[in-house]
């Protein structure tokens, strides 16, 4: 059964300064020199309060006005306790940013990129699920959707949790857009 996500419903892990919280959407405003480190203990936004059991398809839109190079934002997927997945867009310069997704094995990332013009100022990506099994996938308008990154994870039977980060690591900020979140589960 598909269902909407209210943001509002959120728990912070970092709250920013400004941001506004509706029914439907979180806006941000992000603040210099916050990124999203590795090891964790970083510039994560929010991380969503819902925990899916079972089989799963998560899916949002993210809309983004990028500044400066490094700029960022996306979602992660959290392995138990650990940071398993992270999928988003970085600003690098005003002809390309990169669309990437990071898979950590033991703490190490293994990385795939993209490189899509910088022009684009929206994003829609699919988190899906199943026994054990990840599909990460991206649409530019939210109806062709192609795929980008398949792996199992280690501990299938670990709870997993899906989040929200957005961080501009060298002196700057923008305004980014979490919106049209849905979660469908199958139990």
């Amino acid at each position: 059964m598909k269902r909407r996500i209210d943001p509002r419903q959120l728990i912070w892990v970092t709250q920013p300064e400004l941001y506004i919280l509706s029914s439907d959407k979180l806006m941000i405003e992000t603040e210099p020199f916050t990124d999203l480190r590795p090891a964790g203990g970083s510039a994560e936004a929010v991380e969503l309060s819902i925990m899916p059991k079972g089989s799963f398809c998560f899916s949002a839109r993210v809309d983004f006005d990028y500044r400066y190079s490094f700029d960022q934002c996306g979602f992660i997927l959290y392995e138990g306790d650990h940071r398993k997945m992270i999928i988003g867009t970085e600003y690098h310069d005003d002809e390309k940013m990169k669309l990437r997704c990071i898979v950590y094995h033991g703490g190490i990332g293994d990385i795939n990129s993209r490189d899509i013009g910088s022009a684009i100022n929206k994003m829609f990506y699919r988190i899906w699920y199943r026994g054990g099994a990840v599909r990460i996938q991206y649409s530019f308008a939210g109806k062709r959707w192609s795929d980008f990154r398949e792996f199992q994870l280690n501990h299938p039977d670990r709870k997993l949790k899906i989040g929200i980060y957005a961080c501009s690591p060298k002196n700057s900020y923008f305004d980014c857009t979490f919106s049209a979140m849905t979660l469908e589960e199958d139990k």
